[in-house]
């Protein structure tokens, strides 16, 4: 499919499920009591501790030969930020944070990506764009393909149908919108709307699914909420792969300064206000979801984006 196709095709798939294609709440400030430095580093510390553990048992022992690739290096921070922020709020909305459920989704979601943006592994977007987009089944001896089809076929075996197949469609959206972006060319603008939709839709996709499987009865209100969070995180998390996105000739709002600091900073504050919100959290109760997204304002969005923005 050409980039108009994508396009079209990623609309009718975030009608499906009802997903908007931008985010219009913006805050001067996160509505959150966290606890004071001292509980706060004590607990993080055995996060820490707890996300090691998840990674290497959950994590490590399932990956066959590719335990040393150059790419598994670089998820590491995803499967431990998965393994500590997840559990609080999968519990407020009736689920359950599962370690082999979330191990398996990341295993695979890992090297889906590694697909789409590590060239030696490029040779097997192909078959995973026709197990995401037609089913059709992964018949393969080769150990990558193997892997990641085992991970998606524990998932399947363990959730109800319907769990399963709002997954899958919520894992089309994401695909699409990573097929939109490999197809984005530097000589070609795109509009600010269209770059926030892939946006959105590549990395707004990622949590929201993983917590689909663990708490299948989160209301539509609640997976939006969750998914505006995690599209304006990826904005953020586009400034560190600028030059990366650059050299590949990928536009993002980010390497396009289609988005002031201070309108990031409010979307931030106002994505997370209305997750508080839609999500029914307790902002003067202790939450480790909340912790992560409280702490990058003076850690991140001050000391890293500021000076970017300003250039």
């Amino acid at each position: 499919m050409n980039f108009s196709e994508l396009n079209d095709t990623l609309d009718l798939l975030l009608k499906k499920v009802n997903l908007p294609d931008s985010v219009t709440y913006t805050g001067e400030k996160i509505n959150y009591n966290k606890f004071n430095i001292i509980k706060l580093l004590i607990i993080g510390v055995y996060r820490l501790f707890e996300a090691e553990i998840f990674y290497r048992q959950q994590i490590i022992q399932r990956l066959g030969s590719f335990k040393k690739a150059r790419f598994l290096k670089n998820f590491k921070p995803y499967f431990y930020i998965f393994r500590i922020g997840l559990p609080d709020i999968l519990h407020n909305l009736g689920g359950r944070f599962d370690e082999k459920i979330a191990a398996r989704y990341m295993i695979a979601a890992m090297f889906y990506d590694a697909a789409c943006d590590v060239p030696e592994y490029r040779k097997y977007l192909k078959e995973l764009n026709d197990y995401i987009m037609f089913d059709r089944d992964i018949k393969t001896d080769d150990e990558y393909l193997t892997i990641f089809k085992e991970s998606i076929d524990y998932v399947s075996s363990v959730v109800d149908k319907t769990t399963f197949e709002t997954f899958m469609n919520y894992i089309k959206i994401e695909h699409i919108s990573q097929l939109m972006s490999m197809h984005q060319s530097s000589n070609k603008p795109l509009t600010r709307d269209t770059l926030f939709k892939i946006t959105l839709a590549k990395g707004g996709i990622t949590i929201m699914a993983g917590m689909c499987l663990m708490a299948p009865k989160i209301t539509v209100d609640e997976r939006k909420a969750i998914y505006e969070v995690d599209g304006v995180l990826q904005v953020l998390e586009d400034i560190f792969d600028i030059q990366e996105d650059q050299e590949m000739g990928i536009q993002t709002i980010s390497n396009q300064k289609m988005i002031s600091y201070n309108e990031l900073k409010h979307l931030y504050f106002g994505t997370i206000n209305n997750m508080i919100e839609k999500c029914n959290l307790n902002p003067d109760r202790h939450n480790t979801t909340l912790d992560i997204f409280y702490w990058p304002i003076d850690k991140i969005l001050v000391k890293i984006y500021t000076p970017f923005f300003t250039k």
